[in-house]
């Protein structure tokens, strides 16, 4: 059966194409150019001296440079490669990059393969830079895959793509050097680095979730159900002890109760940098705003009975939001791992598109790296002055990177971020009389402290 003329034409376009821009190059190596210049003067003194022995000699000498011409080749085309990349990563981290090498010649060895990749940042931010994974196969079989694995710290946040993969072999006598180009775009995201949400914060957590009155909103009595006796552990807080039963027993017990629903809770984020003149440390506070909320979303969402809102400011600003889990957690890092500085815009924008229930009900926690005046972020948006987002400024808890409110909020160790959703969320303490050691105890003149309430400088 004759082949379709459409199919004539591709395959000619391809052949085209693939000797216009060959994927295999050839090229001497050092050591090579030396034998070729041997040979070389061999066959001027055995031609000018009419010696056949060395026209001889000179011809055997060509030989292994028409053997690694054509070994390479042969080695090459039987070649099969593949990346396994990680699921995430997190920017500090140990990042891990599997090359997995498929040899589909039934006899002949792979021998002596370097592999190349490079790995380039989409949108660059501070600290981001290019990777160049190398590694080597000694000998892979015929019929037999190998794997290589490469490994570095995750450099900063971001989108990172990598084209093609460069295959090289100097084999069999290192005289030639040829290289193959495999198209493989392949995309990696780095999530910010996650660190340690102090004691510090989870005292302004647990404020926040107060009303002006002092009822607490999500471990109020209102809010919690009687569930039953348990052991006292030494954690717990003394209140809740059921003293009649620890009597009884001589045993102490204390009450547990089972939490119906915690309060809806919205991260507002605003990398705000100067579009001119921006010096490092308004890019270094960016990156630690970002990093912080990325901490939040890992503390909160794993947490369950809550509502979850990431929003951002920007060129287009846009939010996440939904049910505490893991999902919702991947996205929500993904956006922050490629969120760009916001140059214009400001918070008040962004509450424009929050919707009216989470106005009225959520607690606010804004994230930003410049002062803001609320009276007139207020004064700009009618989403603000509507009944939706009355008493909204009660429930805003304000943090200006730029003032050094983050510093004692957050502490970043070496085991790394993954180890941190394996942890176990911190319990917020009930009882607000424990008492802080000299290093934890507020100090508004030693630092700024964000309250509930937010700020009106």
């Amino acid at each position: 059966m004759a082949k379709p003329a459409t199919s004539y034409w591709r395959g000619l376009w391809h052949k085209s194409i693939d000797w216009l821009m060959p994927r295999e190059r050839l090229k001497t190596t050092p050591e090579g150019m030396f034998y070729w210049v041997s040979c070389l003067v061999l066959a001027v003194v055995g031609w000018y001296q009419q010696i056949n022995l060395i026209l001889l000699i000179c011809g055997m000498v060509a030989g292994p440079i028409v053997t690694s011409f054509f070994m390479s080749t042969a080695m090459l085309r039987k070649v099969r490669i593949k990346r396994r990349l990680p699921s995430h990563v997190f920017a500090g981290d140990e990042l891990s990059i599997d090359y997995v090498l498929d040899n589909s010649a039934r006899k002949s060895a792979v021998l002596a393969l370097t592999l190349t990749d490079e790995w380039v940042p989409l949108d660059p931010v501070p600290g981001s830079t290019k990777l160049s994974p190398r590694v080597f196969f000694s000998r892979v079989a015929g019929g037999t895959r190998d794997r290589s694995r490469w490994q570095v710290v995750a450099p900063s946040r971001g989108r990172y793509r990598a084209q093609a993969i460069t295959l090289l072999t100097r084999f069999p006598f290192g005289l030639m050097e040829r290289s193959s180009h495999v198209p493989l775009s392949e995309t990696i995201v780095i999530y910010p680095r996650i660190g340690h949400l102090t004691r510090r914060w989870q005292i302004i957590h647990r404020e926040s979730s107060q009303t002006r009155r002092g009822q607490q909103h999500d471990r109020s009595a209102q809010q919690q159900e009687y569930h039953g006796l348990r052991d006292y552990r030494p954690d717990d807080s003394p209140r809740w002890i059921h003293w009649r039963t620890s009597a009884r027993i001589n045993q102490l017990m204390i009450k547990e109760f089972e939490q119906q629903s915690e309060q809806d809770l919205v991260i507002l984020l605003d990398p705000w940098l100067p579009r001119h003149r921006a010096t490092d440390a308004m890019k270094a506070n960016v990156e630690l705003a970002v990093e912080f909320a990325a901490s939040l979303c890992v503390d909160l969402c794993r947490r369950e009975r809550r509502r979850l809102t990431l929003g951002w400011t920007g060129a287009v600003p846009d939010l996440r939001q939904g049910p505490a889990s893991v999902r919702l957690l991947h996205e929500m890092l993904t956006c922050l791992a490629t969120i760009k500085p916001n140059h214009e815009l400001s918070i008040h924008q962004l509450m424009e598109i929050m919707p009216p229930a989470t106005l009225r009900e959520a607690i606010f926690i804004i994230v930003s790296t410049r002062p803001m005046q609320w009276s007139e972020e207020l004064a700009r948006s009618e989403r603000l002055r509507s009944a939706s987002g009355r008493g909204l400024i009660n429930r805003i808890v304000f943090l200006d990177a730029s003032a050094g409110a983050l510093d004692p909020l957050i502490e970043f160790d070496r085991r790394g971020s993954k180890s941190k959703l394996e942890e176990a969320p911190a319990a917020v303490q009930d009882d607000s009389s424990a008492p802080l050691d000299s290093s934890q105890a507020p100090n508004e003149l030693a630092m700024p402290m964000p309250v509930a309430g937010g700020s009106d400088r």
